[in-house]
């Protein structure tokens, strides 16, 4: 039976701080771009709000940005949908509904995608969560209209 491994919280006042020496730079940044490569990817089904849509022309494949708010530990998420996924997508964020996604959660030079997507449906939410999500979107419509020279 091995050693069980202790969180952050429970080494707290067992650890003290320590300075970083300009020597101790080049293996933390081994340690860092070794964690980025061998990370693995994990199994998720994700549910979250459509913050971003982007395609290259009217038809076919798109990238969507998700705000996460159910199934994984990260603010957003990236991943490529066909073209069907890539409407049901757009018409939820339109209706301001979240989607469920499943895939394989990766992690790229420091940004999460989703890869091997299926399974895109929208989410039915209570009125609360609903109203919160299109607040949000609102605000963003709001500060988008700002940027482009918009009353």
């Amino acid at each position: 039976m091995g050693a069980r491994r202790r969180g952050p919280r429970e080494l707290r006042g067992r650890c003290r701080p320590r300075g970083v020496l300009p020597g101790d730079l080049t293996a933390l940044c081994e340690a860092g771009a070794r964690y980025l490569r061998e990370e693995p990817s994990v199994s998720v089904r994700i549910t979250g709000a459509v913050v971003r849509l982007r395609r290259s022309g009217p038809r076919g494949e798109g990238g969507v940005r998700l705000r996460v708010l159910a199934g994984a530990e990260v603010p957003h998420v990236r991943l490529t949908l066909d073209e069907e996924d890539y409407r049901i997508a757009g018409q939820a964020h339109l209706v301001g509904l979240p989607v469920r996604v499943q895939g394989r959660l990766e992690s790229r030079g420091g940004f999460r995608r989703l890869t091997g997507v299926r399974g895109v449906v929208p989410v039915q939410v209570d009125d609360a969560e609903r109203d919160r999500l299109m607040k949000s979107l609102q605000e963003n419509l709001d500060f988008f209209g700002e940027a482009c020279g918009g009353d």
